[in-house]
């Protein structure tokens, strides 16, 4: 039975589930949540995930919540981008962790205020843009050394990391400054299964 997923394609946490699903070559259905009416918020929706919060994973009669448990639950399932050996695999459950703390929403504040507040507070954007740099350095000096994050090839860490950092660019961020970022960008991108969340999480109509 395909699982479903209850999410938005405007959501990066949203769109790293997806991604993984379709890197791995797993069907599933979505269902789109719309955030703004606040239907993540409604009982129904509560009763599958007590944060109120998007996404939310159903695997036959069992919702998974937090984008980068779902990640390393569905990573050990399918046997698929769990880091490579011991140390890649410790590598890749720190850097999902960073991921949460630094990264996501270094970028996606900035993006959240351009892109759907009409006069954000300039000191709340440079806040997090400079968070949003600082996390871009990071990656760029473990980019500087490893082709991917978990080792030579793909891990979640970099799904979740590139579901967020393909998106800089609608928060202000230039990746032409940060070069080793900007390769992983491509390298990623060409890799199976990876297309835009708008592809993988069409709109209702």
């Amino acid at each position: 039975m395909a699982m479903t997923l209850y999410g938005s394609p405007l959501s990066f946490p949203t769109y790293k589930v997806a991604l993984m699903l379709s890197m791995a070559g797993e069907p599933f259905t979505f269902k789109f949540v719309n955030l703004r009416q606040g239907e993540q918020k409604k009982p129904e929706f509560l009763a599958m995930n007590r944060f109120g919060q998007v996404p939310v994973l159903v695997d036959g009669d069992q919702p998974m919540s937090q984008s980068n448990a779902i990640l390393s639950r569905l990573a050990y399932k399918f046997g698929k981008f769990v880091g490579g050996d011991p140390a890649g695999q410790r590598a890749t459950q720190e850097w999902l962790c960073w991921e949460a703390d630094q990264l996501l929403s270094g970028i996606a504040r900035p993006r959240f205020f351009k892109r759907f507040v009409e006069k954000p507070d300039p000191t709340l954007l440079d806040h997090y843009t400079q968070r949003g740099e600082g996390a871009l350095n990071t990656l760029e000096t473990a980019l500087a050394k490893q082709s991917f994050l978990g080792g030579d090839s793909p891990s979640i860490a970099d799904i979740s990391c590139y579901a967020t950092v393909v998106h800089a660019g609608e928060g202000g961020f230039d990746l032409a400054r940060w070069p080793a970022v900007q390769a992983w960008v491509g390298r990623m991108g060409q890799q199976p299964g990876v297309k835009p969340a708008a592809d993988l999480m069409p709109m209702p109509s």
